[in-house]
């Protein structure tokens, strides 16, 4: 573990926002970014991102499975953004942590062929999951990648970032003039501990911004904003039946331990934390 300074405004100041996992989640008293501190080392990172454990008090897998819901609100959420342009003119499209490739799969059906999307994945479980599905899916390193693209999305990639604004400036440089990208993470910085949804997932996400930070943050690294588009969390659009049976069966059973951690994600849910924005490169 490492301790880091504020990547978004260089402070070394902050106050505890909350613990998870052995892990400490601070405040940056500069900016109000939350981030990990201290956090596991890159190596540690890198290592953990390709067998998709990540250690602390517990191990959290975050390999996970595909999920066809993911594919239909992907594909919601592009008609949302972006109307029939993704039916209009053909264009290469780049998708960083593509997972098990839903985006990929939704770019699919949603496009009908004007879109030539492939993926980049560290985890080698999903790579080979995204495969067998057909996928163009695979892993290289992007600092060294000579090949430039229409559009780049990167879908809950922000937060396992270590250093978002060096990574936001590569990207920038592997788009075409005009060029695209398409960036969701949560927007969940400004809120107070209690309502912020949990789990945390540490020391698997790193940090969680706001969209006053992000909007910034990518302003300076030579982006135009085109559009912010809120939804609720897409975690809790998936959870919130199951959240609901388990508190029933808690109360039932008389387990109420863990009832405060599931009352405040119902809680979360009414916020408008799923943040997508739609950015141009600079000329």
């Amino acid at each position: 573990m490492i301790e880091v300074s504020c990547y978004n405004c260089g402070s070394t100041h902050h106050t505890l926002y909350a613990t998870e996992n052995g892990c400490s989640l601070v405040k940056c008293a500069g900016c109000g970014l939350l981030y990990v501190n201290p956090r596991p080392s890159d190596q540690e990172i890198d290592e953990s991102v390709k067998v998709g454990a990540h250690k602390g008090e517990q191990t959290l897998n975050s390999t996970g499975h595909y999920m066809a819901t993911k594919v239909a609100i992907y594909r919601k959420v592009l008609i949302d953004i972006y109307g029939m342009e993704l039916q209009g003119r053909k264009r290469t499209w780049l998708d960083i942590g593509c997972g098990h490739g839903e985006l990929l799969v939704a770019l699919q059906k949603l496009c009908k062929g004007n879109v030539a999307a492939k993926g980049i994945e560290p985890n080698r479980h999903k790579i080979a999951a995204a495969r067998k599905r057909g996928l163009d899916v695979g892993y290289f390193d992007l600092a060294s990648h000579d090949e430039r693209y229409d559009s780049i999305s990167l879908l809950n990639v922000y937060s396992h970032l270590t250093n978002p604004p060096e990574f936001f400036r590569l990207v920038r440089q592997r788009l075409r003039p005009k060029g695209e990208v398409l960036l969701e993470t949560g927007d969940t910085a400004s809120l107070p501990v209690d309502k912020h949804p949990r789990p945390f997932d540490l020391p698997y996400e790193l940090s969680f911004a706001s969209e006053q930070i992000l909007l910034r943050m990518l302003k300076q690294c030579g982006f135009e904003i085109i559009s912010v588009n809120k939804y609720p969390a897409i975690k809790l659009r998936f959870m919130k039946g199951i959240i609901v049976k388990d508190i029933v069966k808690r109360v039932l059973l008389r387990k109420t331990s863990k009832l405060p951690a599931l009352y405040t994600q119902l809680r979360a849910a009414k916020y408008r934390t799923d943040m997508w924005i739609r950015a141009r490169a600079a000329v």
